[in-house]
């Protein structure tokens, strides 16, 4: 697999990229990160997620002492470096050493790794996670390191024999996939939960939206409920990697199975253009 990185602008061998035992990040899961696919030398999205990023650090508090457009710079470099025609870029931003365990506070740290990659394109299989989030939170908005009720979620669905689990909030409706957001599709009319529901503010999501506005596909921000969810037409998950994946199976109280239908396939094909293309 072709791997770089870099920490702070400078690129470093896979075995000196090595991140202080102090920092933050470790100790707190203080920090955020962003992750995108990029197309020959070119990032999908790269503004938008590095205006989440934006927000996420003003949420937190977390003082990046580099610009964006620096940082925008550093990912151009990486991904160019990298010659794989698809890449995975991972942004990752700790908030640097704690002064309380180190003795002295440090800068926050930029991570960039690019890897290559081949986007996945089989059907989901969903179980559904017995942990519940928070919609009201703002921090469900951004991408916080804290994330062990989605990797725990995903674990148990790994085990199950599934690729991911749907997560609820604590009012009993969809929110969103542990890595991806949901959208379903019930008389031709395509749905995805609000985001006071509790789901990411997804760069997939919000590009899909425009593209169904565009096509004149009705589309509609909506809570639902997971019996009413489950009584879907046809069903997908969509993130930066993952672009547009039909779901055919849900395991709740008994197995629901899911066709893939035309509206998901037509959406699937214009995305995936919309992607590759820049169209």
């Amino acid at each position: 697999m072709r791997i770089n990185c870099s920490i702070n602008g400078k690129h470093l061998a896979k075995d000196q990229a090595v991140l202080s035992v102090f920092d933050n990040s470790l100790f707190y899961a203080d920090g955020l990160f962003e992750t995108l696919l990029a197309v020959k030398d070119r990032p999908v999205f790269l503004l938008d997620h590095l205006e989440r990023l934006r927000k996420g650090a003003e949420l937190i508090h977390l003082k990046i002492p580099f610009s964006l457009s620096t940082i925008e710079r550093w990912i151009y470099d990486a991904v160019k470096k990298n010659k794989a025609s698809i890449k995975k870029v991972r942004i990752t931003v700790t908030s640097g050493n704690s002064a309380f365990w180190a003795g002295k506070e440090t800068k926050p740290v930029v991570i960039i790794i690019v890897t290559e990659f081949n986007p996945p394109t089989d059907p989901f299989r969903l179980s559904i996670s017995p942990f519940r989030i928070d919609g009201k939170s703002p921090f469900r908005k951004v991408k916080t390191l804290s994330f062990i009720i989605e990797m725990t979620s995903r674990r148990g669905a790994y085990m199950d024999g599934f690729d991911d689990a749907v997560l609820l909030n604590r009012s009993g409706n969809i929110a969103e996939a542990t890595s991806a957001n949901i959208f379903w599709i019930k008389n031709g009319k395509l749905f995805t939960p609000p985001l006071s529901a509790g789901c990411l503010d997804g760069m997939s999501r919000k590009h899909i939206l425009a593209l169904a506005q565009k096509h004149g596909i009705p589309a509609f921000e909506k809570n639902i409920n997971l019996n009413n969810f489950l009584k879907a037409d046809e069903i997908f998950v969509t993130s930066s990697l993952k672009l547009i994946l039909p779901v055919t199976h849900i395991q709740s109280v008994k197995m629901h199975k899911f066709a893939v239908g035309k509206l998901t396939l037509r959406l699937q094909a214009l995305f995936r253009e919309h992607i590759f293309t820049g169209k």
